[in-house]
């Protein structure tokens, strides 16, 4: 029975369309955000040296934590906005008891995650460690509600910066509790990345949306998508010429490799499958999704990058083109451009997931 209330607002829903891959990725890219805002965090900032790594690597992490946020809110309303009763999805808590249910136990992650997300973002963003540092772009959040303070009539040391981080002081945990909190955090984010493709594959009729290989492949691209979205907020913050970002790329371009293999592996597993199977094969290479699939995809999401990536790395490795400013400015907008692939592929990669799936023909003895 619905609760009182949640039927005001029905809105005209058919089948999935662009919305779920829209919010598909979305779901991996904030989960892969958070989990690269972690790493940063937590693995390269206690071994950089140096005011460019430090610079880097706090970059990194904010970014990551304030993108996760915004990716999921924005993947919410996305999914929200697709339902026939939106209103009713927010009654979860009492109405979704199934707990053998993929759309239950996802609907538990993004809320969970969110609120990890969340608090993560808010203590990397506000408190008095960053009153006098906030120089980098991913603190445009902070920036904007500071402008805030200053056009209003109250006084800027009582304005809504200086209660932000009054507040984010008392309330951020520090040492082995705040370790833990990245840690629930980032387990929850692998859920939330996992979840998108096992809400799929528990339909079963759909050889595409296979539990064996299509979870992974979610995996992968979506910790790919995240470090690229987290990594081209540093690069244009200006920490593209640093080991920091270089080794993160490399980190991509292993989850690339591994991404690759996979699909290498469920289009096999199509090939040699029934009919649906096939004519999922034959919408991907077929005029449905060629261009999306093969151009989209696999060449530019996924080779290209791939090899920008080599390139750059042995021109850094081999010559000193860091050394000159033009020479910086060219390495970063190639990180910038491989980034923005891996985020295009990731994309279209959820929307032919979509779109090239074929149902089983139902055989009625």
């Amino acid at each position: 029975m619905a609760l009182p209330g949640s039927d005001l607002l029905w809105l005209p829903r058919g089948h999935w369309e662009m919305l779920i891959a829209i919010y598909l990725f979305l779901g991996g890219l904030s989960g892969g955000s958070y989990l690269t805002s972690v790493a940063a965090s937590v693995l390269f900032r206690p071994r950089a040296e140096g005011p460019e790594e430090i610079f880097a690597c706090e970059e990194t992490s904010r970014w990551g934590a304030v993108l996760g946020v915004i990716a999921i809110a924005i993947g919410g309303v996305a999914l929200l906005s697709h339902l026939g009763a939106p209103l009713r999805a927010l009654t979860f808590p009492v109405l979704f008891s199934n707990y053998g249910s993929w759309l239950v136990i996802g609907t538990w992650f993004i809320v969970l995650f969110a609120a990890f997300a969340t608090f993560e973002a808010f203590w990397l963003l506000f408190g008095t460690e960053h009153e006098g540092d906030a120089d980098g772009l991913s603190y445009l959040p902070r920036w904007v509600l500071g402008w805030i303070d200053r056009e209003m009539p109250w006084d800027a040391d009582r304005g809504v910066v200086r209660v932000l981080d009054t507040i984010a002081d008392r309330i951020r945990p520090s040492g082995y509790l705040r370790l833990g909190t990245k840690l629930v955090g980032s387990a929850l984010a692998i859920g939330v990345i996992v979840y998108t493709a096992m809400l799929l594959t528990d339909l079963a009729s759909v050889p595409f949306w296979n539990r064996t290989y299509l979870p992974f492949i979610f995996l992968m691209s979506g910790a790919s998508t995240g470090i690229s979205a987290a990594l081209l907020g540093t690069v244009l913050s200006g920490g593209g010429a640093t080991r920091t970002n270089h080794l993160f790329c490399l980190a991509d371009d292993g989850l690339i490799v591994v991404e690759v293999g996979v699909i290498v592996a469920l289009l096999a597993y199509l090939n040699s499958g029934g009919v649906a199977a096939r004519a999922s094969l034959s919408k991907l290479f077929g005029s449905c999704c060629f261009l999306p699939f093969v151009v989209g995809v696999l060449v530019l999401g996924l080779v290209v990058p791939f090899l920008m990536s080599m390139t750059m790395t042995g021109l850094v490795s081999a010559t000193d083109i860091e050394e000159t400013r033009r020479g910086r400015m060219a390495i970063s907008t190639g990180f910038a451009t491989k980034y923005a692939l891996v985020l295009l592929g990731g994309l279209l990669l959820r929307y032919v997931v979509l779109f090239a799936a074929v149902k089983n023909p139902l055989f009625v003895p």
